[in-house]
């Protein structure tokens, strides 16, 4: 996933989802969700729900993506890095470039934005319905906004990497206002990010989302997946007490630039040293809060270091604490960032290593020594409090490619049912969870862009022809699993906000013997579970027709002044139920203890609005939706 640069910085531009070497040959995850269900019970595509994607591009002559009679299903895209400037290209354009067999000079020359787009709403026309998306009838949108830059390929010229998530607010904007003047509801998914920024829901990033999304907002949701960054030595954390040193060993073993990058309390003041194969440089003294210290050390060794004092942080963040940011250059070998409290008060420090990610050629930089702290890898743009954070696990390890060959390892050494390793996991720096629910991702299934790089990765294709599918795996293989599933939820109630989706499949998520006790900062609040949260949008009884539970759940009148929460239970057993606001806080705790059978009771005087009455026992879970009204 990419990061974005910093101004004044050079940018690192990260690969972080070459699609994985294989698919299941049947049409998980759609099965594996329960999306198969919602269409057999609910009849809900994604029809009247628009799906738009941040991503690399789209390769808009892709069956996948053209109705019945040829016509595209894509209203608009906005291609922020047209090497002439950014460019709008309408419906109708497209449609007349279809029809006259003309190419727009608008392509997707890495690939990884026409795989995420069919992984999402993908239609099934390539192949004969076997692979789709959740959103098979969606309308879509494609927003051009990062590129890791590809080689000429098939003609095609070369492309330069690019980045403009600068430009994500006038995306959106640009986005929101086609779903306005279509009535439609409509769901974002930015598929690019990684480890590093302020991981608190703080930046510019975070805070264009929060002007946009959550809360009475109803009908637009955003979906960030957490990162390809997890079960890596690539974050260091610990308290620093006043006159202790701490050494952050560093071993870099790729050429290149590496990233170091710290964030400390503005109480405290830090003293660093920097040591390289060329020798120990500094101590360099902290600044004042409202003052940046620069230093350079050039050589093939060499960095840059930027200790950043509250106010002056790079990427917008309004948290008010101190940064350390640190480009390394190209030469491998030993390094280290020695920290001494020079005055403390807090002493808490998290440090990220970028690149550094397992299952890569990046997997030899890393940190070393007892710093090294497991978890907090979730990428700082997924941090924002209205995100949709999804992670990936595992759903097959094996499939056969289109030459017949045996393709095993999906899963990089996890078993089918537990999450992928390299999934980036929370907390988040300001203690939240970070991720929301966890879905299947290893791997997944979508429309290749044949004039890309993915399509000259054959052992990765599944379909050959004009039309091939391909897969994609990690987090960006989850991460479009879940949005299509979210306009699932957004056709069936168009109201929803962004606040109630998530609630809606954390509450509806199921745990079982690879999640663990759940919510965690690893699984979030567990597998999401499609079937369940429609059911719990339309108020449905989500688990009345599921005996493996042995529970039920009634509620009515609904709307109503003060319901009724009725459940019935088979056997004995502890039981809770609780009642949740639009943010997911409880409001009321209607009983959590033993139940001998069944229960009933009335919600309390609420405000009017929509809650979610959520039930768990020791074998089960049922959520439903509840509107209060005067």
């Amino acid at each position: 996933m990419l990061r974005p640069a910093l101004s004044g910085l050079a940018a690192l531009t990260l690969l972080s989802a070459l699609p994985a070497s294989g698919q299941p040959a049947d049409p998980d995850p759609i099965v594996e969700t329960r999306v198969d269900e919602v269409r057999a019970d609910y009849g809900l595509t994604g029809n009247g729900v628009i799906v738009a994607i941040l991503d690399r591009g789209l390769d808009v002559e892709h069956a996948e993506f053209r109705n019945a009679d040829g016509t595209t299903r894509v209203l608009g895209i906005y291609d922020l890095l047209d090497p002439a400037g950014p460019r709008i290209y309408t419906r109708e354009e497209i449609d007349a470039a279809l029809a006259a067999g003309t190419r727009l000079a608008h392509r997707d020359a890495v690939g990884h934005g026409t795989t995420t787009t069919g992984i999402a709403a993908g239609n099934g026309r390539a192949s004969a319905g076997l692979y789709t998306g959740p959103a098979t009838e969606a309308d879509l949108l494609a927003i051009k906004m990062v590129s890791e830059g590809a080689p000429a390929i098939g003609g095609e010229p070369a492309e330069a990497p690019g980045n403009a998530v600068d430009q994500l607010g006038a995306a959106l904007d640009w986005a929101l206002g086609i779903a306005e003047a279509e009535g439609k509801p409509i769901v974002f998914l930015a598929n690019f990010g990684s480890i590093g920024g302020p991981t608190d829901g703080t930046s510019t990033f975070s805070r264009t989302l929060a002007e946009r999304f959550g809360p009475g907002r109803p009908g637009r949701v955003f979906v960030t997946g957490t990162g390809d960054d997890g079960g890596h030595p690539n974050h260091a954390a610990g308290p620093l007490a006043p006159g202790e040193t701490v050494e952050l060993g560093i071993e870099k073993g790729e050429a290149g630039t590496l990233r170091f990058e710290m964030w400390y309390e503005a109480s405290d003041r830090f003293t660093l040293e920097v040591v390289t194969p060329q020798g120990t440089f500094g101590p360099y003294a902290p600044p004042a809060n409202g003052v940046r210290d620069t230093q350079t050390q050039g050589g093939a060794a060499g960095f840059t270091y930027y200790h950043n004092g509250a106010g002056t942080v790079f990427w917008g963040s309004t948290n008010g604490r101190r940064e350390v940011l640190i480009d390394f250059g190209g030469q491998t070998g030993s390094y280290a960032v020695r920290l001494t409290g020079t005055a403390v008060s807090d002493g808490r420090f998290d440090a990220v290593l970028n690149p550094s990610r397992i299952f890569s050629n990046t997997d030899d930089n890393r940190f070393t020594g007892p710093a090294v702290t497991p978890g907090s890898s979730i990428w700082y743009g997924a941090t924002a409090e209205v995100n949709i954070a999804p992670n990936s696990y595992v759903h097959r390890d094996s499939y056969v490619d289109v030459d017949g060959v045996t393709r095993t390892g999906q899963g990089d050494g996890a078993p089918e049912g537990e999450l992928w390793p390299g999934s980036s996991v929370g907390p988040t720096y300001d203690g939240r969870l970070g991720t929301t629910v966890s879905v299947p991702g290893n791997v997944n299934i979508g429309a290749y862009a044949p004039r890309s790089l993915f399509g000259t990765i054959r052992a990765n294709l599944v379909l050959d022809g004009d039309d091939p599918l391909g897969t994609l795996g990690a987090v960006s293989g989850a991460a479009p699993v879940l949005t299509g599933i979210i306009a699932l939820l957004l056709e069936a109630d168009p109201t929803l906000d962004a606040a109630e989706v998530k609630d809606l499949l954390q509450s509806t998520a199921r745990a079982d013997a690879f999640t663990g006790e759940v919510p965690n900062p690893e699984w979030g609040y567990g597998k999401a579970d499609a079937l369940a949260a429609v059911e719990a949008a339309l108020g449905v009884d989500t688990e009345a027709d599921r005996p493996e539970a042995g529970l039920a759940l009634r509620l009515g009148p609904n709307p109503g002044r003060r319901p009724r929460v009725r459940i019935a239970l088979d056997a004995p057993g502890s039981v809770r139920v609780s009642v949740h606001d639009g943010l997911g806080r409880d409001v009321a705790v209607l009983h959590d203890g033993p139940l001998a059978s069944d229960g009933d009771w009335r919600l309390p005087a609420l405000p009017p609005g929509l809650y979610v009455v959520h039930v768990r026992t020791a074998t089960g879970a049922a959520s439903a939706r509840v509107s209060v009204v005067r």
